[in-house]
């Protein structure tokens, strides 16, 4: 599994995180499987999938980068920038007996959060079923990474490796 990913030294805008977003998207399928983007459609939960392609992705972005996987299994990513974390935030979604105790850091909480985020996106659940009933503890750490000041993290079940492909690096 290879997490494709673009990072900024500056802000990107809203439209600029979607724009690269969407070219990295275009780019991890050609580079992967050799194909053009199919229509994108919403399954019943509001997750968007390729329509009539046995090919999945997953796409994130935040001030300073957007990530994206394609892959012929369901995945899930997640970007975020490095911020301070408020006591009150790791109360409210951290999984109180495994997960509370691990946090001793706003990175700690980063790498909770990216993972809680990926597996959400796995899932297509989202928000809606609660960041604190996800217990991260029993997840791969071998799929959460920091670089270039990001925090990023895939979910997938199996025991494939993953990677991070810095895009930009080959002239995105």
């Amino acid at each position: 599994m290879k997490i494709y990913l673009v990072t900024s030294e500056t802000p990107l805008t809203k439209s600029r995180q979607r724009e690269t977003a969407s070219r990295l998207l275009d780019d991890a399928l050609l580079g992967e499987f050799g194909v053009r983007r199919p229509e994108i459609i919403s399954d019943g939960r509001g997750k968007p999938r390729f329509k009539d392609s046995d090919i999945f992705f997953s796409v994130s972005h935040c001030k300073f980068g957007v990530g994206c996987v394609v892959s012929k299994r369901e995945t899930g990513v997640d970007v975020e920038c490095f911020r301070k974390v408020s006591p009150a935030l790791v109360k409210r979604v951290c999984h109180r007996e495994n997960e509370i105790p691990a946090v001793k850091s706003d990175a700690d909480f980063l790498r909770m959060w990216v993972q809680k985020e990926a597996f959400a996106k796995f899932t297509g659940g989202g928000f809606a079923e609660g960041f604190s009933g996800i217990d991260t503890t029993k997840f791969p750490a071998s799929r959460v990474f920091e670089y270039g000041g990001l925090f990023i993290a895939c979910y997938y079940e199996g025991d494939e490796a993953c990677e991070l492909f810095d895009a930009g690096s080959q002239g995105f």
